[in-house]
C-alpha cells in the first residue's frame, strides 16, 4: 500500500510518513512545506503556484494567414481532425456576451431595476405605445418575441408571474401606486393598451398556427412559457380599453388637448385592431373590419411627434427571464415610419383577402384570386396569407353541392356531358352484387373514385398558392409529382369510362382520355409557372436565359396542343347538339367556349413570347452581350440536369435530351466561338434567325391583344379583373420592349458593317433587377440595349 501511495501522491516521502503516523484522534494535518513537486504533473503543479493574470501577448498573423490561404486551391478544405465541434463552440462560449447568457459586465446586475410604478408623462405614454407598435410589426416580419415585445418591462410585468385572473396583471403590487391619482390613471391607460396588445398577439399566433406555415422561416410563434391570456375573451379587453378612454375623456383629468386626443386615438386604434384580429369575427362583417384600422393609422402618424421615448422601459435583460436556450440577443430596432407602412401593408392585404368571400363559387375564380394575391408587391406577410387561407377553407364559403375538382373538370372537358348527368347518381345498385352494374351507375362510381383520388393533389395546389413566392416555386415542384401520379390513375379511369360509354353508345360524345387530359393540362400549367417563378426570383443566370425560355416555349406549346384538341371536340359536340335540337345542352357547350378561347390565346402568346426571347438571348449570347461566369467545377450537361431536375421524373417525358437541347440553343456552335454562318445570318435582317424573333413577337402581341379583348370574365378572373388587366398589359409591354431591344441589336450590327466583329458591337445589355419595378412583368426578363459611352 505504501508503494501504491507513493506512486499516486504528489507529496514527498516525508509527507507519506506524516500521513501514516496519524492515529485518527484529531484533525488530519499534512506538512507539505518541504514537498518537492513532481515535474511530470504540470496541471497539479500549476494549482500550487500563486494565481496571477498572465501578460497578454498579441501576435500579428495577418501575413502568415494570407500566405497560407493563397497557397490553397479553390475548393480545398483544411481541417484538424482533433479540433472537434464541441471544442470550437466551447472556445467562444464562456464569458462571451454573444454566447454566455450569464455573462455580466463589471458593475452590471442580473435583474433590471426599472420601476414600472413610477409616474409617466403623457408624452412618455405616447412614446411607449408607439415603440410597442414598432416591436409588434417587427414581430410580424419574423423576429421572435424575445427580441421585440418581450423586451418591454411593462409587458413582462403583466405576464410574469403568471396571473390567475386579469385583475392580477398589474404594473405594481395590489394595483396601487405610490404616486398621485393622475399618474396612476395614466399607468392604467398604458396597462389597458398593453393588455389588448398581448391579446392581439395571441390571436395572431392562433391564426397562423391554424394554417400551413414554416416556423422561424415565416414566423416565430414561440411564447417562452408566457401565457398570452388565451382563455380570456375579447370582450374583457374591450372593456378595459373603454374604461381607459373614459379616463382620458374625463374633463377633470388635466392634460393638453393634443396629448389627450393622441392617446385616445391609440386606444381606439387598438380596439379596432383587436376586433379585426378576432378569430370569431362574423363572416359578413369581415370586409368592413379593416377600414377603421386603416383610418386610425393616419391619426397615429400625425401625432407621433408628440411622443417622448423612454429607453429604460425596454431591456435585453428581460430575455434572461424567458424559458429560452438562446442567449440574449440585441433588441430589433424598427423605424416608426417603416412600422406604420408595414401595418398598413397588413391591413390592405387582409382587406383584399376579404374579397374572397364575394367571389363566384367557381374553383377557377378561386385559383385566379390565389395566384394574383401571391403575386402582390410588396409580398403579403404570413399573417395576411394565413388570413386568406382561413377564409379559403371556411365551411360557409366552400359549401357547394359539387366538389371543386369536379367543377373544374366539368368546365374544361365535360360541359353538357352525359358523364356528369345528375341522374347517374340516383340509380340504385343491383341487389345481387354479382350482377353487372348499369352503365350510368358505373359512370357515377368512376367519377366519384376519381374525385376522391384528386382531392388531396387539388388541395395541395391551393396550399402551395397560399405560400410566399419563393416557397410557392419549391412546393409546386412537389405538387407536380403528385399530379403526375394522378395522371396515371386518371388514365385507368378513362379506360373504364370509355367502356361504360361504349355500352351506352355515346363514345362520340365524350372526349377521349378526358380526365387525364384535364390532369395533364393542369400539370403543364404548373410546370410553366415554376419556370416563370425561376425567372422572377433570378434563379437562372443570364447565359441560361435562352435555354430556359426555349424549354418554357416547349411546355406551353404542348399545353396549346391539348387546348386545340379540346376546342375541336367542343365544336363538334356543339354542332351535334344543334342538329339534335338539344338547345339547352348546346348552350352549355357554347358557354364554355370563351374560357377555352382565353386559355388558348394566353398559351399562344406565352409560347410565342418565350420562343422570341429564346432566340433573342441566343443572339445576345453569341454577340457577347451576356455575362458568362467561370464554372471550373461543372459541365453543361450537369448544369442542364440540375435545372431540369424537378421535371425529370414526370411522365410523359417533358425534358428533351441534352443533345437536342444543346443543338437548339447553340445551333452555331459554342457561344465563345460561333461558326461563320452566325455572322452572315446576323447581318441579314431577313434571315430565319431574325424572322423567328420578329415573327414570334408579332404573334405574341396578337395573342395577348385577343386575350385582352376576351376579358377577365372569359379567363375566369372576374374577381381580380383590375390585376388581370394590368398583367395582360404588362405582357404586351414586354413584347414591345423585346421589339425595341431587337431593333437596337440590328442597328448596331448595321453600323458595324459587313467587316464588323459580332462580339465587338458598340452596345451593351442591361438586365433589369427583380422587385425594383424595372420589369414590365416580373417573370419576363427583357434586357435593355444601350449604346456604349
Amino acid at each position: 500500500m505504501a508503494d501504491s501511495f507513493h506512486r499516486h501522491s504528489t507529496a514527498s516521502p516525508q509527507d507519506a510518513d506524516a500521513v501514516s503516523s496519524h492515529d485518527g484522534a484529531g484533525p488530519f494535518h499534512v506538512n507539505i512545506t518541504n514537498a518537492t513537486p513532481q515535474t511530470n504533473l504540470p496541471l497539479r503543479q500549476a494549482f500550487r503556484q500563486p494565481i496571477c493574470a498572465p501578460e497578454p501577448k498579441i501576435h500579428d498573423i495577418t501575413e502568415k494567414f494570407l500566405k497560407a490561404s493563397n497557397a490553397l486551391e479553390v475548393g480545398q478544405l483544411v481541417k484538424d481532425d482533433y479540433f472537434t465541434l464541441f471544442e470550437s463552440i466551447g472556445a467562444i462560449e464562456i464569458l462571451d456576451p454573444k454566447m454566455d447568457s450569464g455573462f455580466l459586465k463589471p458593475g452590471e446586475t442580473l435583474e433590471d431595476d426599472y420601476d414600472t410604478s413610477r409616474s409617466l408623462l403623457p408624452e412618455e405614454i405616447i412614446g411607449i405605445m408607439d415603440q410597442l407598435l414598432c416591436y409588434e410589426m417587427a414581430w410580424h416580419t419574423g423576429y421572435p418575441l424575445s427580441q421585440t415585445l418581450f423586451t418591454s418591462v411593462y409587458i413582462d410585468k403583466l405576464l410574469w408571474p403568471e396571473p390567475k385572473t386579469l385583475e392580477q396583471s398589474q404594473f405594481f403590487p395590489n394595483g396601487e401606486s405610490a404616486h398621485g391619482p393622475s399618474a396612476q390613471s395614466l399607468l392604467q391607460v398604458l396597462r389597458a393598451y398593453c393588455l389588448a396588445l398581448i391579446k392581439g398577439c395571441d390571436y395572431v399566433i392562433l391564426k397562423i398556427t391554424s394554417r400551413d406555415y414554416f416556423e422561424e422561416e415565416d414566423f416565430c410563434t414561440q411564447t417562452y412559457n408566457r401565457v398570452l391570456f388565451v382563455s380570456t375573451p375579447m370582450d374583457v379587453f374591450l372593456r378595459e380599453l373603454d374604461a381607459a378612454v373614459e379616463v382620458m375623456e374625463d374633463t377633470n383629468f388635466e392634460i393638453k388637448d393634443a396629448l389627450r386626443s393622441a392617446i385616445i386615438s391609440r386606444l381606439k386604434f387598438r380596439q379596432d385592431f383587436l376586433r379585426a384580429l378576432d378569430l370569431d369575427h362574423p363572416l359578413e362583417h369581415m370586409s368592413s373590419s379593416w377600414s377603421p384600422v386603416l383610418s386610425g393609422i393616419t391619426t397615429i402618424k400625425a401625432t407621433h411627434q408628440l411622443g417622448q421615448s423612454v429607453p429604460g422601459a425596454f431591456s435585453t435583460k428581460m430575455q434572461r427571464r424567458l424559458a429560452s436556450t438562446v442567449p440574449p440577443r440585441p433588441i430589433v430596432e424598427f423605424d416608426f415610419k417603416d412600422a406604420l407602412d408595414l401595418l398598413e401593408h397588413i391591413c390592405v392585404d387582409c382587406e383584399e383577402a376579404t374579397r374572397f368571400i364575394d367571389l363566384p363559387q367557381d374553383p377557377l375564380e378561386y385559383q385566379s384570386f390565389l395566384w394574383t394575391f401571391a403575386s402582390r408587391l410588396p409580398a403579403p406577410l404570413v399573417y395576411s396569407r394565413s388570413y386568406l387561407s382561413t377564409l379559403m377553407f371556411h365551411p360557409e364559403i366552400l359549401n357547394t353541392a359539387v366538389s371543386l375538382p369536379l367543377a373544374d373538370v366539368k368546365t374544361l372537358v365535360f360541359p353538357a356531358s352525359l358523364v356528369l348527368d345528375p341522374i347517374n347518381w340516383t340509380l340504385p345498385p343491383p341487389r345481387n352484387p354479382l350482377l353487372p352494374k348499369p352503365p350510368r351507375l358505373q359512370l357515377a362510381m368512376l367519377i366519384d373514385e376519381f374525385v376522391d383520388r384528386s382531392g388531396q393533389p387539388y388541395l395541395d395546389l391551393w396550399v402551395a398558392l397560399s405560400q410566399n413566392r419563393c416557397r410557392l416555386r419549391r412546393m409546386l415542384s412537389h405538387v407536380i409529382t403528385a399530379w403526375d401520379l394522378l395522371q396515371a390513375d386518371a388514365s385507368l379511369v378513362d379506360t373504364d369510362l370509355a367502356s361504360a360509354a361504349s355500352e351506352l353508345s355515346i363514345t362520340d360524345q365524350i372526349l377521349e382520355f378526358s380526365l387525364s387530359t384535364w390532369v395533364y393540362h393542369k400539370k403543364l400549367w404548373m410546370i410553366e409557372k415554376v419556370i416563370l417563378l425561376g425567372f422572377e426570383q433570378d434563379i437562372y443566370l443570364p447565359d441560361e436565359f435562352s435555354g430556359m425560355h426555349l424549354f418554357l416555349s416547349l411546355i406551353v406549346t404542348r399545353r396549346r396542343e391539348l387546348l386545340t384538341r379540346i376546342q375541336t371536340h367542343h365544336r363538334t359536340r356543339h354542332t351535334q347538339l344543334l342538329r339534335e335540337r338539344k338547345l339547352r345542352l348546346a348552350n352549355e357547350v357554347a358557354e364554355a367556349a370563351p374560357y377555352l378561347d382565353s386559355l388558348a390565346a394566353e398559351a399562344t402568346g406565352t409560347a410565342a413570347l418565350s420562343l422570341a426571347l429564346a432566340r433573342f438571348y441566343m443572339i445576345a449570347a453569341y454577340c457577347g452581350l451576356l455575362p458568362v461566369p467561370k464554372r471550373p467545377f461543372s459541365t453543361e450537361s450537369l448544369r442542364y440536369e440540375l435545372r431540369m431536375k424537378p421535371f425529370l421524373a414526370v411522365q410523359p417525358p417533358e425534358v428533351p435530351p441534352f443533345e437536342d437541347f444543346k443543338a437548339h440553343t447553340q445551333p452555331y456552335g459554342p457561344y465563345t466561338s460561333p461558326d461563320p454562318g452566325f455572322a452572315a445570318d446576323l447581318r441579314n435582317e431577313r434571315s430565319e434567325l431574325w424572322a423567328e424573333v420578329d415573327g414570334n413577337v408579332k404573334a405574341a402581341k396578337d395573342a395577348f391583344t385577343e386575350l385582352k379583348r376576351l376579358g377577365a370574365g372569359a379567363a375566369k378572373s372576374q374577381g381580380v379583373e383590375k390585376a388581370w388587366g394590368k398583367e395582360v398589359q404588362n405582357l404586351l409591354a414586354s413584347c414591345v420592349a423585346l421589339g425595341v431591344a431587337s431593333a437596337g441589336v440590328k442597328d448596331a450590327v448595321r453600323k458595324a458593317g459587313d467587316a464588323g466583329d459580332p462580339k465587338g458591337l458598340d452596345i451593351r445589355a442591361e438586365i433589369p433587377d427583380s422587385g425594383a419595378k424595372k420589369r414590365y412583368a416580373e417573370g419576363w426578363i427583357v434586357v435593355k440595349i444601350v449604346k456604349e459611352a
